[in-house]
């Protein structure tokens, strides 16, 4: 497909109403990665330089996600085939057109190849995705012939008991030639029970006019459409699914692999272990020989090679754990780069800043890095000791091989191998405890 020139069709003009949500459907995501982006790195990969996409008047939010794209508004929402028509000024006559839709996020590109390398063979005029679903329910049912080629199409309210009875089902994707399309569009009527304009029409049209449609097999799960909270939750345990099978091909160990939560960019490298219940937002790239342990939350981040990561460790966007770390139980790290072997080990918050080599944070340490307008910097040097239970005013700076003593507040730069303390000094009352007691007892 790289050296071959298509145009594709993406329909995303549904209201989605059984969504009962504000959100356009096609925006929901998936993976963190809304549904229909998922359709557009499919062309990304098949190398589609001619896309169009079909939405409402009213989806200006989900226009704008596609600036490449040429825009079809379809005015009412009257069918697919009258989806498609809005998008006849951009079709190329000569070019193959494949129709796919927003919300049918797992089509893959071999695939997309496939029907490509069949439509090339001169095998038919149409290729067609079918498949055989366990529930067949109200999926359009495909009349074949007895050559094998597709007759037609009947839609279920529309079709007989027995033709309800066929296993074959229409998955809506089909590819033809760009020509051919806009010909058939022209003949489509609405004479039918939902009074609308079916794309499916043009299979049979296509026939009483001498043309070939073959059908394809296709997986029932990589052709499902999101509709509804239960398919989107169904759509989202199968991309886990598919990630999860992924990494576990690749080396990593996972002690609980069904709790462990992905995004579409996800990036982990061999040799990794990975503990239950760990979350990876978007932009997470986990290195060889890291171990990340339970109940730790991770978006934005690098975590290093070697490095160990949590139990219960929140790692923001931004951030950059460089190899033989260790960031422990209860940390917070965000924008920041903890450097070569430094250690954050429990019981910290660490925000816009950036740490040396074999820097120890103390347990109870913060970087106090928002004056409340603006967030301002931290920067630590190599083998430096923060004392726990200390506080650090950004702007500040601690030099090389500085030390901070426990229980500090500094507001202002530490030079290296200096020793600061912030503690104001400490008094002793004699019995002042056995007081304090008589003087609230209540007898």
């Amino acid at each position: 497909m790289k050296n071959h020139s298509f145009t594709a069709i993406v329909l995303a003009a549904g209201q989605g109403t059984r969504m009962k949500s504000s959100t356009p459907k096609v925006l929901h995501l998936l993976g963190h990665l809304p549904l229909i982006h998922h359709v557009d790195c499919l062309l990304e990969a098949s190398n589609c330089q001619n896309r169009i996409l079909v939405t409402a008047p009213s989806m200006e939010s989900v226009r704008e996600h596609f600036p490449q794209y040429h825009h079809a508004i379809q005015e009412n929402p009257l069918g697919t085939g009258h989806a498609v028509r809005a998008a006849e000024p951009f079709i190329k006559d000569n070019e193959d057109v494949v129709i796919l839709y927003g919300d049918v996020p797992f089509v893959a590109k071999d695939t997309l190849q496939a029907m490509m390398e069949e439509k090339a063979s001169n095998a038919a005029d149409i290729i067609l995705l079918s498949m055989m679903p366990e529930d067949p329910g109200a999926y359009g049912r495909l009349i074949i012939d007895d050559e094998g080629f597709v007759e037609r199409i009947v839609e279920y309210k529309d079709a007989t008991e027995e033709e309800k009875e066929i296993p074959f089902c229409n998955s809506g994707i089909l590819l033809t030639k760009g020509s051919l399309l806009k010909n058939l569009l022209k003949k489509i009527s609405n004479k039918n029970a939902k009074k609308e304009y079916y794309l499916t029409d043009i299979i049979g049209i296509a026939t009483q006019e001498g043309f070939k449609t073959l059908a394809l097999d296709g997986a029932e799960e990589e052709l499902m459409g999101v509709n509804s909270p239960e398919d989107l939750a169904l759509a989202e345990a199968l991309f886990q699914g598919y990630c999860r099978q992924k990494f576990l091909d690749q080396g990593v160990r996972f002690l609980d692999p069904d709790t462990t939560y992905f995004a579409y960019d996800t990036e982990i490298a061999e040799d990794v272990t990975i503990e239950p219940n760990v979350f990876c937002g978007p932009g997470v790239q986990i290195k060889k020989g890291a171990h990340v342990r339970a109940f730790s939350y991770l978006e934005g981040c690098t975590i290093g090679e070697n490095t160990v990561v949590g139990p219960f460790a929140r790692i923001r966007p931004g951030t950059v754990l460089e190899k033989n770390t260790r960031v422990g139980n209860f940390v917070e790290l965000k924008n920041s780069t903890i450097g070569e072997g430094s250690k954050v080990p429990h019981l910290s918050y660490v925000g816009d800043a950036t740490l040396g080599r074999k820097v120890n944070v103390g347990a109870g340490t913060i970087t106090c890095n928002y004056d409340g307008y603006q967030k301002h910097k931290t920067t630590i040097g190599d083998n430096v000791f923060i004392g726990s239970n200390t506080s650090l005013i950004a702007p500040i700076t601690i030099g090389d091989n500085a030390m901070v003593g426990a229980g500090s507040t500094l507001t202002q730069d530490v030079a290296k191998d200096s020793l600061a303390l912030s503690r104001k000094e400490q008094s002793n009352i004699e019995n002042g405890a056995q007081k304090f007691r008589a003087k609230h007892r209540k007898d």
